[in-house]
């Protein structure tokens, strides 16, 4: 092959990358709105082609079946899983950076289609284990590490009292989001408004910090 032979391949293959890529998209945008809509096993590949306009063998040719389909689908939903680092820092106080912290938390957490795709991923935890692991390594427990992390900073600072960092952590989270997460799930309720969230969220730190406090420093 010569170097314009060479040349015509390079062009070829440069130009075929973004309809690729364009089709990738369509296909995890389809899926991952069937996803939601019918829920995972009743999800077949052929629904997928067909909302995505690609024919079936297209479709096989970047996913081969479902579990990789839905694999990629959840990695590029987890891009959209962006917190701020919690850390310390000399102008803010711990407990504030902790409520920022755990506003912007819930306020993700309680997003209507983040509450579906935990819905949708619990209801397929036995047809799909290793990836209801992968959910739950990726989202919420590297969460709970984090908040973990920060409270043993405090403790060592502010002498606070918890006998385990992780059960701590776990305390507040839960106390964070109250059971508006279950209301929605459920149906029974929309998510709650910013101002509500900033109050339980407040409320929740300020009360775990006190207790934590009044018990005296650690050891």
């Amino acid at each position: 092959m010569n170097s314009s032979d060479h040349d015509l391949v390079r062009k070829a293959s440069t130009r075929g990358r973004p309809r690729d890529l364009k089709k990738r998209e369509a296909i995890l945008d389809a899926a991952s709105a069937l996803f939601l809509e019918r829920g995972i096993d009743a999800t077949t590949m052929e629904a997928v082609a067909d909302r995505a306009s690609v024919s079936k063998m297209t479709l096989y040719s970047h996913f081969p079946d479902k579990p990789v389909l839905l694999a990629a689908v959840f990695e590029r939903n987890l891009k959209d899983f962006q917190l701020p680092e919690l850390s310390e820092s000399v102008e803010v106080s711990s407990s504030e950076r902790l409520s920022d912290f755990g506003e912007r938390l819930v306020e993700f957490l309680l997003r209507p289609e983040i509450v579906r795709t935990a819905r949708v991923m619990a209801a397929s935890a036995d047809a799909f284990p290793d990836l209801a692991a992968a959910f739950y390594a990726a989202g919420p427990a590297a969460v709970l590490r984090r908040v973990a992390r920060f409270l043993d900073l405090m403790r060592e600072k502010e002498r606070l009292s918890f006998p385990d960092a992780d059960l701590a952590a776990e305390q507040l989270v839960a106390a964070w989001l109250g059971v508006d997460q279950l209301k929605q799930s459920l149906g029974v309720s929309g998510p709650p408004s910013k101002d509500a969230i900033s109050r339980r969220v407040r409320s929740a730190t300020e009360t775990m910090l006190r207790g934590w406090a009044a018990r005296g420093p650690a050891g």
